[in-house]
């Protein structure tokens, strides 16, 4: 919400000397952040949230009270690089800077630098997929690994990246649930090796087919992550692909399978059709049918 000057807010719990959560006088709440903005205050005062270095007014996505305590943990240098990382966001993958974003984005950072200072390591078992099928959201992760060390002085594990990547691919649905991000990554990954088994060829995915095609995939997964439809095609585009290639409209039933079973639902005549239509221009890039 806009404040106007001079409203102010309750302190419902002082989580240390840089975190308040307040409740403003609409009933929402607030959390403010700054250095030393929790000392003195105490449960049930009022407070001026101007005075704070940061807002924070949970989006629906988490509550007040799960941003408060994320933000309690983490040092106030990573809270501002992570805003400064949403900046980057917006600038260069349009994404809103929404707490949606931010509290896995710190969340990952806050355990990342710990791993890195206690030498620990984790597996990355995406980082090829993620290269290939995002790579503008895999070119900012690299940067963001990047910046931590520049600003934390802390030399991550190199492949963070793929997790920072995920975060931002993530953002792009309409729905919190990570784990289908990562199935959407492992089902399109899981496509282009059924097609290069099939064809006997390896897939260009900087070619500019692929990338099309992987953009359709997404947007497949986020329509049905959304409930919403695809648009109709008035022409039998299965059909006509089969007349001229048939091997190509094989591949798209195949395809289609694949990715319903991912989705746990069949997908319908129109959503194979398009997925024929980007399966021919590959076969016929690939094959110079």
């Amino acid at each position: 919400m806009d404040l106007s000057r001079g409203t102010s807010a309750l302190i419902k719990r002082v989580y240390n000397n840089n975190v308040l959560l307040t409740e403003l006088p609409d009933g929402s709440e607030m959390v403010l952040v700054g250095k030393g903005i929790g000392f003195s205050h105490k449960n049930g005062q009022m407070i001026d949230p101007d005075i704070a270095d940061q807002r924070f007014v949970p989006d629906g996505s988490y509550t007040g009270g799960h941003v408060a305590d994320l933000l309690s943990d983490a040092p106030l240098e990573q809270i501002e690089l992570v805003q400064e990382i949403m900046v980057m966001a917006k600038n260069e993958l349009q994404l809103e800077p929404r707490q949606s974003l931010m509290v896995p984005i710190l969340d990952h950072l806050v355990f990342a630098v710990q791993r890195a200072r206690e030498g620990s390591r984790v597996d990355f078992p995406l980082r090829w997929e993620v290269a290939q099928l995002y790579p503008a959201e895999g070119s900012l992760g690299r940067r963001v690994v990047e910046l931590i060390a520049q600003r934390l002085d802390v030399q991550l594990q190199e492949e963070e990246w793929v997790a920072f990547a995920l975060h931002f691919v993530n953002q792009q649905w309409s729905t919190a649930d990570f784990s289908k991000t990562v199935s959407m990554t492992e089902t399109i990954a899981r496509v282009f090796t059924l097609l290069s088994v099939r064809w006997g060829r390896n897939i260009d995915e900087n070619a500019l087919s692929a990338a099309r095609f992987v953009t359709h995939l997404r947007y497949l997964f986020a329509r049905s992550a959304e409930a919403t439809g695809t648009a109709t095609i008035k022409v039998d585009v299965l059909a006509s692909v089969r007349a001229a290639y048939p091997e190509a409209a094989d591949a798209a039933l195949e395809v289609a399978k694949l990715i319903g079973s991912a989705l746990k639902r069949e997908l319908g005549d129109d959503e194979v059709s398009y997925l024929a239509l980007h399966t021919s221009r590959l076969y016929v890039e690939m094959t110079g049918a």
